[in-house]
C-alpha cells in the first residue's frame, strides 16, 4: 500500500465523470411517505477568513464549523502555502487552526492552534480533518492521524473548545487509509463516516461505523463505493452527511476537479449510490451548517488562502455540474496561444492573446463576454480557427462564438437549450467539430 498522502490529489481528478440523474431507485422508496429529495447547489463563495501570518501565506483544508455559546468556531488543517505550480506537503500538516466569529461570514478572530501533533501519542505524525460535535455536556473532536503505525482515527475532548485532551485509551480504530471523519446522530446511535479503501488496492469508499457512546465503535461497513480504485486518486474524501425532511444527503469529493463536491441522496443513512445524484457544489472539502433557516456551505483547500462560505441552495431544479477550474487555453490558426478565464468579481468572460510566441509577450486581459456559468470549452476547426462554447449562468442555455479568418470574432449566438455543464468538444475524422453536453442533472447526453 502506498504511504497515506494527499500529494497526488490533483492527479486524475478529471477521471471522475458526471454522475447520472437522480434515479428511480432513490425516489420509489419515498413515494407517499416523504417529499421527494431536493436538488442541491450553492451560490458564489466568498473568502471570509485568511490564516496567513507575517511569515507568509497559509492555507486551510479539511475543516469543521460548530456554533456554541453564541459564536461560530472553526477548526481546520492549516499549512504553509506552496510556491505556484506546486502542492503542499500534507505530511507537514501538524496542527489545527482555531478561529471564532459571530456569523459564518465573520469577522473571524484567530486563536491559538487547538491541537498540535504529539508523536508520543501512539505515533501521531500528522493531524488531518478535524470534526467537532457537542454531546453529553462536552465537545468531541474526531480527527485523522497516523504514520508508521498506520492510519488512525483519534479523539480529543474539551469543555470550552480551547483546551483539548486526547482520549487516554488511544486511537478509536485504525484502517488502511482511514481519514476525514464526520459524525452524525442517526436513530438511536451515532454514525461515523470516513474515507477508506475497500481493501488493499481496492475501491475508494465512504466507510461507516456506529457507536452508542462515541468511544467504542462497531466494525466498518460501506456507505458508498466508487467505481475507481486505489490505482487513481481518491474521489470519496471529506464525506459530510446532512439529514433533512426524511432524506440523507452525502457530500463527497473531489469530483469533477479539485474544487468539486457531488451530493448523493438516500433514505438510508448507511447506503448511498450514484443513482441518488442530487447536485454539485463547486468547492473543496465542503462542510454544511445551518443557522436557523439559513444554510451555508464552507470550503477550503491547498490552492486557496483560507475559508470560503457560500449560501447553500435547496433547489427544485438541478444545478450545473461544473467546477471553477480556470483558465483554458488553445492555439489559434496563427499558432498563438489564446487564454480564456472568468473574472473573479462577476464571472464575466475574459480573453488574453499571446502576441509573440518567441518572446512570450502577451496582450492585456480584455472583455470577451458577459457572466458565464462555467469556464468555456474550446474547439479548433479544420482551418485552425477557434470556436468557444459557453454555459450561461445557472445552465440556462449554451452559447457559441467563432473566430473569423482575419483573427476577429463573430458575435455570440445561442447554441442550445439548458445544459448541466459546459460541453465537451472534439474533431471527428472528417475534420468537423462535434459537441456533447449533458442535460440538467445528467439525465442524458446530447
Amino acid at each position: 500500500m502506498r504511504p497515506i498522502s494527499r500529494r497526488n490529489l490533483l492527479r486524475g481528478t478529471a477521471a471522475a465523470g458526471a454522475l447520472p440523474l437522480l434515479g428511480a431507485g432513490a425516489t420509489t422508496a419515498a413515494a407517499g411517505t416523504v417529499p421527494a429529495p431536493r436538488w442541491i447547489g450553492a451560490g458564489p463563495f466568498t473568502q471570509v477568513y485568511d490564516p496567513s501570518t507575517a511569515a507568509g501565506p497559509r492555507y486551510l483544508n479539511d475543516h469543521t464549523l460548530i456554533r456554541a455559546r453564541g459564536r461560530w468556531h472553526l477548526f481546520s488543517i492549516v499549512g504553509n502555502s506552496a510556491p505556484r505550480g506546486e502542492s503542499p506537503d500534507s505530511a507537514a500538516e501538524t496542527s489545527f487552526a482555531h478561529a471564532s466569529a459571530p456569523t459564518p461570514y465573520g469577522p473571524w478572530t484567530t486563536h491559538a492552534d487547538a491541537l498540535t501533533v504529539d508523536p508520543s501519542y501512539h505515533g501521531e505524525e500528522h493531524l488531518w480533518a478535524p470534526h467537532v460535535i457537542e454531546a453529553d455536556g462536552r465537545f468531541w473532536m474526531f480527527y485523522a492521524a497516523g504514520g508508521a503505525s498506520g492510519a488512525a482515527i483519534n479523539l480529543a475532548t474539551s469543555t470550552d473548545l480551547f483546551t483539548w485532551t486526547r482520549e487516554p485509551s488511544g486511537p478509536l480504530f485504525r484502517g488502511l487509509v482511514a481519514r476525514d471523519p464526520m459524525v452524525l446522530r442517526t436513530g438511536d446511535a451515532w454514525t461515523m463516516y470516513y474515507t477508506e479503501l475497500s481493501g488493499p488496492g481496492g475501491h475508494h469508499v465512504v466507510a461507516h461505523r456506529r457507536s452508542a457512546d462515541l468511544v467504542r465503535w462497531s466494525a466498518p461497513g460501506v456507505a458508498f463505493a466508487d467505481a475507481s480504485t486505489d490505482a487513481t486518486v481518491s474521489v470519496t474524501e471529506s464525506p459530510y452527511v446532512v439529514a433533512r425532511d426524511g432524506w440523507y444527503y452525502l457530500f463527497l469529493g473531489p469530483r469533477g476537479g479539485y474544487e468539486g463536491t457531488d451530493v448523493l441522496a438516500s433514505r438510508d443513512p448507511h447506503r448511498f449510490d450514484v443513482t441518488g445524484y442530487a447536485g454539485h457544489v463547486a468547492g473543496h472539502a465542503v462542510e454544511v451548517v445551518a443557522d436557523g433557516d439559513t444554510w451555508y456551505a464552507s470550503a477550503a483547500g491547498w490552492f486557496r488562502q483560507g475559508l470560503y462560505v457560500a449560501p447553500l441552495e435547496w433547489r427544485d431544479t438541478p444545478p450545473p455540474w461544473q467546477s471553477p477550474d480556470n483558465p483554458v487555453a488553445a492555439l489559434d490558426a496563427s499558432g498563438r496561444l489564446t487564454v480564456f478565464a472568468l473574472a473573479a468579481a462577476d464571472r464575466s468572460m475574459l480573453r488574453r492573446v499571446q502576441l509573440d510566441p518567441a518572446a512570450d509577450t502577451w496582450s492585456g486581459w480584455e472583455a470577451f463576454g458577459g457572466p458565464a456559468g462555467a469556464v468555456p470549452t474550446l474547439g479548433r476547426n479544420a482551418d485552425g480557427r477557434l470556436e468557444v462554447f459557453s454555459l450561461a449562468p445557472g445552465g440556462a442555455n449554451l452559447h457559441h462564438r467563432v473566430q473569423r479568418p482575419d483573427g476577429g470574432w463573430d458575435s455570440w449566438e445561442e447554441f442550445g437549450g439548458p445544459a448541466g455543464a459546459a460541453p465537451a468538444v472534439a474533431r471527428d475524422a472528417g475534420g468537423r467539430l462535434e459537441v456533447f453536453a449533458p442535460s440538467p442533472g445528467g439525465a442524458s447526453v446530447a
